[in-house]
């Protein structure tokens, strides 16, 4: 490799090498500069990582370990698993640590500030073994096998305590980490979603490569690198160089499937599962008719092709970089070719993805697609162990027929195709006879459309997380968890539709919201389908009597709850804060009591430990924080909040606290948004000033600081109650997230 001479970026001596002067330095690889660009500035922390032992390695760019933090980042990951088999786990693949390839984050962040890439040795480390237990791949001895199912949730609570206890440790030493345990939090929905691509018809490779980059969790570990580098680029900035982004996530993806082919057919086959792996070696198996072994060679061949084109448009897209920020984007696409360099040899190293060629289901180098062993027990069962295999895993288990599809009659629109039963086109409506039949149920299928909408755009999930953390304390039954989680979603989702035609907001999450998508009468219509829905599953809980009893009665707290808040927005009448706290307890509150009480009337252990006053603060302090986050993140003087047409406690405290003269703009402005159904950028401009004159963004925040002591003295409360309990990490993790967040 050739050596750098670029000078450290905080050096105060003057650089004489100038990113818009490549040919002065020996950053030039080549006549065309499409060679792999080298980091600008002399390595640190890293050296070069040896190949000669690696012999799935075939990338040009050589890998780099961090020799800063290697051994350290080693005994963190050798720390987790022993916590994982103290609390009571069973075996896992190889983790983090790769037998010859190192500790994975070493590798793959060479360069990276040895403090903030060990800041997240931990929650990596336990990814690994959560990604065991999301594919079902944790292997138990037979003394302690028990029952798969309880096991499967027992082994989910364990991982889901080490993970909240290593987040919440990571935002009391790191409080910048927000977005980065963003990333983490998303893991395991993300792991789930990749469960349904077994039902993609792919057109070939490329088509492949795209749908795996929508729904692989490792398609956003380059977002990573502006916290471990400490690379001083804005999201704008950033987002110029998504395409290598994409390169490199699809990269990952070839490497990985090249690594675990073997496996991936043995655990298809021990799983129970029909048709081929979702994997680029599969599919190049099944298009070319090749050997596995011949399709392995060209997966390598299209990610090198993808490197070479990495590396082109790296050239060409710090040409077009302003000058200032050259070096800065150097950093970021050197480190990301770094991060797939690394990649490789760790998983050319690792025995994670491999099984021994002594596996009865191992296909030989020389098989083709018709020569692999299957299992000799039959797939008579396939389909529907492939289903229950899905909703075990679900956490809507409810919709999981209707939303994946399955092998029953399709339908268009929701209505069955006539002329597939035999129906005459040319026949008159008496002469078929079709109203004098028995006719079936439409399906429910597009009526849950809107409600489908609003699950893909990855909304806020606090309830659900608040479900986890009870489930430490209470630990139910997994149907009965289930139930209780699908029940609390469509809940969750059916409040947020009313909202937006209330409110008339015109995006959700960045995206169009689901009246804005299907109109007012469909998206209220599926509203309430989704309060029927959530009845008849109530009802299947052991204690349904109790459960339907409290369902009734939250029910009624949410809607009174929402009629005062409508109310008062469209009198324009201003609420005083006792009330304002009788409304958020109904509103937001029932949602989040409504499980509480639902777990505890199912609860197996802790059957007397009352949670409401807990979960109702922490409804309080949700929802201030909520709004004030929409009034304080936004653009300035566009403080989206403001044209949701509720009162925020901000509004109601500036209200009844500002001068005659702020009060009467106010309260005009409040009857001008009502009229225009929003507010103009001035207009809001002009409301936060009265904000800051009545000091009412502050009061806010000192009452979120109040509810968050309160909080924290009641969980140490309730923690203390059960003998020999550990802290709820769960429960503290939500806390420390929501405090950081506010921040």
């Amino acid at each position: 490799m050739t050596t750098q001479t670029y000078l450290r970026r905080n050096n105060t001596m003057p650089t004489s090498l100038r990113l818009g002067t490549r040919h002065q330095s020996t950053i030039l690889q080549d006549a065309n500069n499409s060679g792999p660009m080298p980091w600008p500035e002399p390595y640190q922390f890293s050296i070069p990582f040896s190949t000669k032992h690696l012999d799935g390695y075939f990338f040009t760019y050589q890998p780099r370990i961090n020799t800063s933090t290697a051994e350290k980042e080693t005994e963190v990951i050798l720390r987790v698993h022993q916590e994982w088999f103290d609390r009571g786990g069973c075996q896992v693949r190889d983790g983090a640590l790769s037998v010859d390839g190192g500790p994975v984050l070493s590798v793959v962040f060479p360069e990276a500030e040895p403090r903030r890439l060990l800041n997240l040795a931990a929650i990596v480390s336990i990814g690994y073994i959560q990604d065991d237990w999301a594919s079902q791949e944790i292997v138990c001895n037979r003394s302690n096998h028990g029952d798969k199912e309880s096991n499967m949730k027992k082994f989910g609570a364990i991982i889901n305590q080490m993970k909240s206890k290593a987040i919440t440790e990571m935002l009391e030493n790191d409080s910048s980490l927000i977005s980065v345990t963003q990333i983490f939090g998303a893991r395991e929905t993300r792991s789930l979603e990749s469960q349904d691509l077994h039902l993609v018809e792919f057109q070939g490779l490329d088509h492949y490569l795209e749908e795996k980059y929508l729904t692989d969790t490792w398609s956003r570990l380059p977002s990573i690198l502006p916290y471990v580098y400490d690379i001083n680029l804005s999201k704008d900035q950033l987002a110029r160089y998504s395409d290598l982004i994409r390169l490199t996530a699809k990269m990952n993806t070839l490497i990985k499937d090249i690594s675990s082919a073997e496996r991936d057919w043995s655990s298809h086959i021990s799983q129970n599962k029909l048709g081929v792996p979702v994997s680029a070696v599969y599919i190049m198996m099944q298009t070319q008719d090749v050997t596995i072994a011949q399709a392995k060679k060209l997966v390598e061949r299209k990610c090198l092709e993808l490197e070479q084109q990495f590396s082109r448009l790296s050239w060409e897209l710090l040409d077009n970089t302003e000058h200032m920020i050259q070096e800065e984007a150097a950093r970021y696409i050197s480190a990301l070719h770094h991060l797939v360099a690394g990649e490789l040899s760790w998983h050319a190293g690792s025995n994670r993805y491999r099984i021994e060629p002594s596996d009865p289901f191992y296909p030989k180098s020389e098989y083709k697609l018709n020569d692999f062993p299957q299992d000799t027990r039959g797939l008579a069962n396939s389909v529907q162990a492939e289903w229950s295999g899905y909703e075990s895993m679900s956490n809507s288990p409810i919709l999981s027929g209707t939303a994946l599809g399955s092998s029953r009659s399709r339908s268009i629109n929701g209505f069955r195709d006539v002329r597939a039963s035999g129906f005459n086109e040319n026949s008159t409506a008496y002469e078929s006879d079709i109203w004098l039949e028995q006719s079936g149920r439409l399906s429910e299928e597009t009526v849950l459309k809107p409600f489908e909408y609003l699950l893909s755009l990855q909304t806020k999930k606090i309830s659900s997380q608040a479900i986890q953390a009870l489930d430490f304390w209470y630990n139910l039954p997994r149907r009965s968890l289930d139930i209780i989680s699908s029940v609390v979603d469509m809940l969750h989702s059916s409040s947020s539709i009313l909202d937006d035609i209330e409110g008339t907001p015109s995006t959700k999450q960045g995206a169009p919201s689901a009246p804005m998508v299907f109109g007012t009468p469909r998206a209220v219509n599926t509203a309430n389908y989704l309060f029927v829905k959530c009845l008849q599953e109530i009802q299947k809980l052991p204690h349904s009597l109790s459960a339907v009893e409290i369902f009734t009665d939250e029910m009624a707290n949410i809607n009174i709850g929402r009629g005062y808040n409508t109310q008062w927005t469209f009198r324009s009448a201003t609420p005083l804060e006792r009330d304002y706290i009788k409304m958020v307890d109904g509103k937001t509150g029932s949602l989040f009591r409504l499980a509480a009480r639902l777990m505890k009337a199912e609860a197996t252990q802790n059957k007397d430990l009352n949670v409401d006053g807990l979960v109702t603060l922490m409804s309080r302090y949700f929802q201030i924080r909520d709004d004030h986050q929409s009034l304080a993140s936004m653009a300035p003087g566009d403080p989206s909040g403001l044209d949701e047409g509720k009162y925020s406690l901000a509004l109601i405290h500036s209200l009844n606290n500002s001068n005659l003269n702020d009060r009467e703009q106010l309260e005009s402005l409040l009857l001008l948004r009502n009229r225009q159904g929003k507010l103009f950028p001035e207009q809001k401009s002009l409301v936060m000033k009265i904000f800051a004159r009545t000091g009412s963004m502050g009061y806010t925040v000192k009452v979120m600081e109040r509810l968050e002591n309160e909080i924290e003295r009641r969980l140490e409360g309730l923690e203390g109650t059960i003998i020999g309990a550990e802290r709820n990490w769960t429960m503290r993790a939500i806390m420390e997230y929501l405090r950081v967040g506010r921040s």
